[in-house]
């Protein structure tokens, strides 16, 4: 596939993994609708969620594919292929340029705040500690805080180790991931393991390897 790489860097994460889930054997044209043409065949191939969405990709293709004339410019080609993507209401699907980096804030801004920093500060005040990412601290009540504010960031076993010895004593434990936009699903798996006594069954994930060719598979944690 030959584009632009000053126009088009696809970054889809968690959702599209090209390099696992298919190899991209066709070719196109390097121009606006050779790149058009190449991005609507992408997500075509790997989006999983289409009909779960109920969204007609054929028809979001015959809304913008009209829009492409052979001269446009790289940052109105951008600009078109950013709206189109959109169309997915998807914030975990962007398109990287050098000068921006499309993005779909409806996801978060359609819905009402569930966080408010100024009353997790009340009680944690400045006496808490710090690792892999958490911020953790034993209540009045002898109950366990936990605030993990993104799972990008790496959680380690020593780090996990440190938290829950000191909180062996408490009553209960509260694992706090409001406001968290994601990341890594193995510090997610990592976390949750420590409270499992045997090898679990949680649920399964799809890939989407062509259209409508869906492999699934389980995902389990290993204690």
């Amino acid at each position: 596939m030959n584009l632009k790489k000053s126009l088009i860097l696809l970054t889809i994460t968690q959702l599209i993994n090209l390099s696992s889930c298919m190899e991209m054997s066709f070719n196109f044209d390097n121009n606006p609708r050779g790149n058009f043409e190449a991005l609507w065949s992408i997500i075509d191939r790997n989006y999983c969620f289409f009909e779960y969405k109920e969204i007609d990709w054929d028809q979001v293709y015959d809304d913008y594919s009209s829009r492409i004339t052979p001269g446009m410019s790289n940052e109105s080609l951008f600009k078109l292929m950013g709206e189109m993507l959109t169309e997915l209401k998807d914030g975990h699907v962007n398109l990287s340029a050098s000068h921006d980096i499309t993005r779909y804030w409806e996801w978060q801004q359609n819905f009402p705040a569930n966080f408010d920093s100024e009353i997790q500060k009340q009680y944690l005040k400045n006496d808490y500690g710090i690792t892999s990412g958490m911020r953790y601290k034993i209540l009045e009540d002898n109950v366990g805080y936990i605030y993990y504010g993104s799972f990008s960031n790496d959680v380690s076993d020593s780090g996990l180790d440190q938290i829950l010895s000191r909180m062996a004593i408490c009553k209960g434990i509260i694992i706090d991931v409001r406001n968290n936009g994601g990341g890594s699903l193995s510090n997610v798996e990592k976390i949750a393991s420590r409270f499992f006594n045997e090898r679990t069954h949680i649920g399964y994930i799809s890939h989407k390897i062509g259209p409508d060719i869906m492999i699934s598979r389980n995902y389990t944690l290993n204690i």
